[in-house]
C-alpha cells in the first residue's frame, strides 16, 4: 500500500510539473537534449511519471533502460541514423523529417491542424501543422514561436520567431 502512494505522489508531482512549464518540452533556444529528454518526448504522462520514479528511487541503470526497451522507446531511437539523433539532440528540426522524429526533439505540440488543400486531398495528400509555443497577444489573439508543416508525414517547412 505505502508503494502504492509512493507512485501516486511521483505522478501527481510530475503532472503538477508538467502543467507549470517544466516539463521535457520547455526548453530554451539553443539548448541541446540528452537522450533522457528525447525518451521523455516519447512517453506518454503515465510512462514519463513511472520512469521519473525509477530515476527517483535510484533504480540500477539497468533496470531503467529495460523499462525504456520494454515501453518501445529505447528502440524508435537506436534505429535512428546518427544524422537524425545528431539533429535531434541539438534540437533541430529540418525538412524531411517524420512526425516522430519532430517529437523526439521538440516534445508533443500544443496544437495539430489540417491544413489540405481540396486539390491536395483530391491528390490523395495530406498537410498537417504542429505548433508550438503559444503566445497571447497584446490585441487578444495568440501566435506560436514555432510551427512545423508535414506533407504525408514529411517536414516541409519549419518557422520559428524569438
Amino acid at each position: 500500500m505505502r508503494n502504492a502512494r509512493t507512485i501516486l505522489l511521483v505522478f501527481l508531482l510530475a503532472a503538477a510539473a508538467l502543467a507549470a512549464g517544466c516539463g521535457p518540452a520547455s526548453w530554451r533556444w539553443g539548448n541541446t537534449q540528452t537522450r533522457r529528454d528525447v525518451y521523455l518526448n516519447l512517453m506518454n504522462p503515465l510512462q514519463r511519471s513511472h520512469y521519473q520514479y525509477l530515476e527517483a528511487t535510484e533504480r540500477p541503470v539497468s533496470l531503467r533502460l529495460a523499462y525504456l526497451q520494454e515501453i518501445g522507446v529505447y528502440q524508435q531511437w537506436a534505429e535512428l541514423p546518427n544524422s537524425i539523433q545528431q539533429a535531434i539532440l541539438q534540437r533541430r528540426v529540418v525538412e524531411g523529417m517524420a512526425p516522430l522524429h519532430v517529437q523526439m526533439a521538440w516534445g508533443v505540440p500544443e496544437e495539430r491542424r489540417d491544413d489540405t488543400e481540396p486539390a491536395e486531398r483530391a491528390e490523395g495528400h495530406t498537410k498537417i501543422v504542429w505548433e508550438y509555443g503559444v503566445r497571447t497577444q497584446k490585441t487578444g489573439g495568440s501566435s506560436y514561436e514555432r510551427s512545423v508543416c508535414f506533407l504525408d508525414d514529411h517536414v516541409l517547412w519549419v518557422r520559428q520567431t524569438r
